[in-house]
């Protein structure tokens, strides 16, 4: 199933002093965008395992981590990401089995947690 990400504005990788790879995508959250469809009709919000599938998929295609996890760690959804948010999803390739995301707007954050791979993925 092809994934459908949001335009991003910014799409940039780098490499911290540990030797880390990050990756951060800025991008704003249209009223037209297909996941808000029916989530909720009177008052749409991006679903979690939109958010979920968009670090997966973003890790997968960058990084060529497997595009499915074997389990996922200190999940937390702190607010929600509505219509006309500016978001930027961060990611962290913190080891070979894990990757770091966070879903925040300055300050502000949506959601975070570590996507752990199996190794025979």
């Amino acid at each position: 199933m092809k994934v459908h990400y949001p335009e991003f504005t910014e799409l940039a990788e780098s490499i911290d002093e540990k030797g880390r790879r990050h990756l951060r995508a800025q991008f704003a959250v249209t009223t037209d965008c297909l996941y808000l469809q029916g989530h909720f009709p009177e008052a749409p919000l991006l679903p979690g395992v939109t958010q979920l599938d968009w670090a997966i998929q973003l890790a997968a295609d960058h990084w060529q981590t497997p595009r499915t996890v074997s389990s996922i760690e200190v999940l937390k959804f702190n607010d929600m990401i509505l219509p006309k948010a500016q978001v930027t999803l961060s990611l962290e390739w913190k080891r070979d089995d894990c990757v770091v995301f966070r879903y925040q707007h300055h300050d502000k954050a949506y959601s975070s947690g570590r996507l752990i791979f199996n190794a025979a993925n």
